[in-house]
């Protein structure tokens, strides 16, 4: 009877560990390329990054700025190397996959991470 119980607190246990482990949300855009880079006082020291793919049906319901957007922190060291990669990538039309996180800065997707392809 006490290794039932001990085996079912066990059990428990796992299952609340497995449960308190959030699951990332962020999503993965592959073959994208920069169609436009926005930068400036209008948008805070943030970047703006328009790209050409997907529709609507990947974005989450906060991004509703009307264009496939991306935006980060330009004015950080990881931001500023986001916008050396992301200038790159637009002037020699190469492709990216970027990361976006699942929530939004004001109606516009927040980028994770980028990569050139």
């Amino acid at each position: 009877m006490n290794h039932s119980i001990r085996n079912l607190c066990a059990a428990l246990i796992s299952v609340s560990a497995i449960a308190a482990v959030p699951a990332s949300a962020a999503t993965i855009y592959d073959n994208q390329k920069i169609t436009q880079i926005a930068v400036g006082g209008a948008y805070n020291g943030d970047v703006v990054l328009r790209l050409s793919g997907h529709g609507d049906m990947t974005r989450p319901g906060c991004a509703t700025d009307g264009t496939w957007s991306l935006t980060f922190d330009g004015t950080t060291d990881a931001g500023k190397q986001a916008y050396s990669m992301a200038l790159l990538a637009q002037s020699s039309g190469a492709n990216i996959a970027v990361s976006a996180e699942a929530f939004c800065i004001g109606n516009i997707q927040q980028l994770r991470w980028i990569r050139l392809k």
